[in-house]
């Protein structure tokens, strides 16, 4: 009988996640990244449609506009560019911890957490108008719990 040595490695074996999720982030936390990154598209892609049209709503009303035209965009315009610094904040964020960049993950808790109150409020806003929009509201609840979701997820530590 031949004794033959078999090589084993000495290291323990490391845990292996998903293909598409880095290990440094993990399943739920990469679930909760692309969110974030989806998300954040989108919101920045409205911000400026909302800009756009704070600009041109004088040309909506034709030959008889109101005395206040110019002033009536002002806040289209101011509200589309703080949505355009959360869009860019919540990419900007979950690139950050795709890139494990230092204390990417709490910046991006911390960005997550931050929306998903924006859109709580956005939800307590639109059903205290005396005329409520219900399909608006009930996204403006799905978005707080996304982001709630992500905001948990990132900000536990890492196991």
């Amino acid at each position: 009988m031949v004794n033959r040595k078999v090589n084993r490695p000495t290291a323990s074996p490391r845990h292996r996640s998903h293909s598409l999720a880095p290990e440094h982030v993990g399943e739920a936390g990469s679930a909760a990244v692309l969110a974030m990154a989806v998300l954040g598209l989108a919101i920045f892609i409205a911000a400026v449609a909302i800009i756009a049209s704070g600009l041109t709503i004088a040309g909506r009303y034709g030959e008889s506009p109101p005395p206040n035209v110019g002033q009536l965009g002002y806040g289209q315009v101011l509200g589309g560019a703080g949505m355009v610094v959360l869009g860019v904040a919540l990419v900007a964020s979950a690139l950050a911890v795709l890139a494990d960049v230092r204390g990417g993950r709490r910046v991006a808790a911390a960005v997550a957490g931050l929306t998903a109150v924006l859109s709580a409020a956005g939800v307590f806003l639109v059903m205290s108008q005396p005329v409520t929009d219900t399909i608006l509201a009930s996204a403006l609840a799905v978005l707080t719990l996304v982001f709630g979701v992500s905001a948990i997820v990132l900000g536990r530590p890492r196991r």
